[in-house]
């Protein structure tokens, strides 16, 4: 099987990591996979390129630019593949413009990694519908994700969806050591004992990260000698950094930039704590899990589906520094973080394993390409993936 993956960029991120490990397995598997991405640094094109895969390169100046289109249609024309599969929207259209008027209609598979809108401005929907119906299915990585993707916002068809989570290879998480752990809090300047809330992400809006801030500051005045490790680098990091500033706890704040051993550093936390307005899954709470942390979110799309309240985490409303600051405090309580991190742990090493998401991708890929030349796709119902199980 030969397959094109084509995305919007290949930086470290939730849709971008989890197009690596679908890559590995593909490669492992023998098939021969192309990634051709629109714009960015290209993080994992030498990781992509050592599996085996080829790496293009589509070179996106700006929105609507017509050469990554050309580019992206003499690749599909000139290469004898298989299967499309889309992932994040502006990858989605600039793939099914370059599926127009093509020899034979290649199948297309949209991946859908957010519960966001299409585009913005107007006629976001009827653009987000088009892309939609050129595919034989969707891929939504949540049942949030679905809802929203078939409801009001887009109107997407919802038979051609299947849910397919996440998955995450929890033994890495397990491999750190505790000096090593305990090594990167000394680097943060931590005090022996110091509770250590972590976040692990982009700075951006989606992630809500002054109300992080601003609860840590409320939770801090009874707790002073707390941490918050903020790990990730983003175009809001000036203005966040100004709003410790005001909230006058900068000294308590570790900026913590951009960081590749996310093993170590989950381990190296005592909290995590994500308040997005909004999540697709969110990733990173898996990592979190995996390395058995405690976890407080804010109740929004699809954490619900990852965070179970009360026995793997706290929920909290989004947007209301107080609700975490009350959480954390909580949290301070050594036994009740234990319980729930080694809850967290289990359900991560038994329900979001990275075996369990490839088999479900492999088995829809087999029912797209079986219903190739049909006018509508089988549907995979929901009961036929949850018996896609590990062995």
């Amino acid at each position: 099987m030969r397959i094109l993956h084509v995305i919007t960029g290949i930086d470290r991120g939730g849709a971008e990591n989890h197009l690596l490990e679908l890559v590995k397995h593909q490669r492992a598997s023998g098939m021969a996979v192309a990634v051709a991405y629109l714009r960015g640094q290209g993080y994992w094109a030498e990781t992509f390129r050592k599996l085996g895969a080829q790496v293009f390169a589509l070179g996106l100046r700006f929105y609507g630019d017509l050469r990554p289109l050309v580019a992206l249609r003499r690749l599909i024309a000139e290469s004898d593949f298989d299967l499309l599969h889309a992932h994040l929207p502006p990858a989605e259209l600039y793939a099914r413009l370059a599926l127009i008027g093509g020899r034979r209609a290649l199948p297309l598979i949209i991946s859908k990694h957010n519960e966001e809108r299409f585009s913005p401005g107007p006629g976001q929907r009827l653009l987000g519908r088009w892309v939609g119906s050129r595919a034989g299915y969707v891929i939504a990585i949540s049942d949030a994700v679905k809802r929203y993707m078939t409801g009001p916002a887009l109107g997407l068809d919802a038979r051609k969806f299947s849910t397919i989570f996440y998955g995450i290879d929890a033994a890495p998480f397990d491999e750190v050591r505790e000096p090593d752990a305990a090594s990167l809090r000394k680097e943060w300047g931590l005090a022996e004992g110091a509770l250590a809330v972590g976040f692990v992400g982009r700075l951006v809006e989606q992630k809500d990260i002054g109300t992080l801030i601003h609860g840590f500051a409320l939770f801090s005045r009874k707790c002073s000698d707390a941490r918050l490790i903020i790990v990730g680098t983003g175009p809001l990091e000036a203005s966040l950094r100004q709003c410790a500033e005001e909230a006058g706890i900068s000294a308590r704040i570790v900026w913590a930039g951009f960081r590749s051993d996310i093993h170590r550093v989950m381990r190296a936390f005592d909290v995590f704590a994500l308040t997005s307005i909004y999540e697709g899954l969110g990733l990173v709470l898996l990592e979190a899990m995996a390395a058995r942390r405690a976890v407080v979110a804010t109740r929004v799309g699809a954490i619900p589906e990852v965070v179970v309240a009360g026995e793997t985490g706290l929920l909290i409303a989004p947007q209301c520094p107080a609700e975490l600051a009350e959480a954390l405090h909580k949290l301070t309580d050594d036994a009740l973080r234990a319980r729930l991190g080694e809850a967290g742990g289990r359900r991560v090493r038994e329900e979001f394993t990275l075996g369990k998401m490839l088999r479900q991708t492999d088995a829809l890929y087999a029912r797209c390409l079986q219903a190739r030349h049909r006018e509508a796709p089988t549907m995979i119902g929901p009961g036929e993936l949850a018996q896609i199980q590990e062995p």
